[in-house]
């Protein structure tokens, strides 16, 4: 077979072709520089003990498991990366994040105007806080029931002001004020309820299900509070970061894999279905 010589100009032209064949074939995600990604990693601050968004399922476990875990996998798998989670206090999460001990913060944290001072967030996530008390517990039906009652509250949560305010609210109607109680943990809190230390705490209905689900006949949500509060992924401001993570949930909803996600972890589908700006 004969092989004729190819010339310069040639070589050229099909190398050229070649290296366009091979760009067309990286998807947008690989191609695109994420800053969030440190050496093919991306270092997420969690408190890792919000069920069920990120917990770990048995005492003695060192892989977290969860709705919001496997949203960030997803999300690194997308950047060609993996992730790493920094397991702490919920309190110390964004001043990690502003110290840089991590790039990203997804504990089920609620996208505040306070917050988006200091930090960016990227808004995916929508939930309803209950109260929750003993199933035993008939009197304590409404938050104003909690007058001279304990609460117990996570500490560096959003429950702090609704704890607050509720005070304020007691206090111009001339009762007690509630007892309130800061505890490091969700479980920790919930633990207080089940000891009989404390009649009540507020959280999310995804975790008050989860709880009651995982301890039936013992937990209960005589009141919910009706007002959805969206979660967001935080991290720090400046650069396209935050465009590269919006894109990046936004190609989970398209695909289909959010609701795939939703649906594993028996939330509602309609969960994720917000709008992620912040203004």
């Amino acid at each position: 077979m004969f092989n004729a010589p190819i010339s310069a100009s040639t070589k050229l032209a099909l190398g050229g072709m070649i290296v366009t064949m091979l760009s067309a074939t990286i998807p947008a995600a690989q191609a695109t520089d994420i800053s969030l990604v440190r050496d093919g990693v991306l270092n997420v601050c969690t408190g890792g003990d919000f069920p069920p968004m990120q917990y770990y399922a048995n005492p003695g476990d060192e892989k977290l498991v969860g709705f919001e875990v496997d949203v960030v996998d997803a999300i690194a798998k997308q950047w060609n990366a993996t992730t790493n989670y920094v397991v702490g206090d919920f309190k110390g999460l964004l001043p990690s994040l502003g110290a840089e001990r991590c790039d990203l913060v997804a504990s089920g944290i609620m996208v505040t105007a306070e917050r988006l001072k200091a930090y960016d967030a990227v808004p995916y996530f929508i939930s309803n806080v209950v109260m929750v008390t003993a199933v035993a517990d008939e009197t304590t039906k409404t938050p104003q029931d909690l007058s001279g009652k304990v609460l117990a509250i996570e500490a560096g949560t959003t429950y702090e002001k609704t704890a607050a305010d509720l005070n304020a609210e007691l206090a111009k109607a001339g009762q007690a004020p509630a007892q309130i109680q800061t505890y490091p943990s969700a479980s920790g809190v919930i633990e207080q309820i089940l000891v009989g230390r404390a009649t009540a705490t507020i959280t999310q209905d995804t975790t008050a299900a989860f709880r009651i689900k995982q301890m039936p006949g013992r937990l209960q949500v005589p009141y919910n509070y009706g007002d959805g509060e969206t979660y967001g992924i935080y991290l720090r401001k400046g650069g396209d970061n935050r465009a590269a993570l919006v894109k990046a949930i936004e190609t989970l909803q398209s695909s289909g894999e959010m609701k795939t996600l939703l649906q594993k972890w028996n939330l509602p589908e309609t969960a994720t279905d917000v709008k992620h700006t912040t203004n």
